[in-house]
């Protein structure tokens, strides 16, 4: 298959149209967290924080699936911010507690904003075909993971 055009992306790559699918829906998302004064990488964190109570900064990291250097700094601006507290373990003095503040806890009704976000992305798509389109992508995630962890 020939490319007319070099310089435009492969029309059917999968990993280039979920990175802009994923791009555009961080921007929905940010939008709509503006106004509480959040960002999309905060309220990750808080959504975690708002199912259980505290995690550790490692556990953090594996559950978010990045590095612990760049999980630290996010923990320490929502410190700054007045959204978190960090408390030494007291099994393992090395490792860091988060926990949500009451600042943080009083935005707990932005926990269910994806469901927003899910609204504005599937729009016009009928039960079937969301049904269908999270299978296929949960598929797609499989197939990344295996590969993955084989090589």
């Amino acid at each position: 298959m020939m490319i007319e055009n070099p310089l435009q992306p492969a029309q059917h790559s999968v990993g280039r149209l979920i990175s802009n699918v994923a791009a555009r829906a961080q921007q929905v998302l940010g939008k709509k967290l503006e106004p509480h004064g959040v960002t999309p990488q905060q309220w990750v964190v808080l959504v975690v924080l708002w199912w259980q109570d505290e995690i550790s900064v490692s556990d953090l990291a594996i559950h978010l699936r990045t590095e612990k250097p760049a999980v630290s700094r996010l923990v320490d601006r929502m410190e700054k911010a007045g959204l978190v507290t960090k408390t030494p373990s007291e099994t393992d003095r090395r490792s860091i507690i988060l926990s949500a503040t009451e600042k943080a806890k009083e935005k707990k009704q932005l926990r269910m904003i994806y469901e927003e976000i899910n609204a504005v992305l599937l729009a016009g798509f009928s039960d079937e075909e969301i049904e269908q389109l999270f299978s296929l992508l949960r598929r797609v995630q499989r197939n990344a993971d295996q590969h993955v962890q084989q090589n």
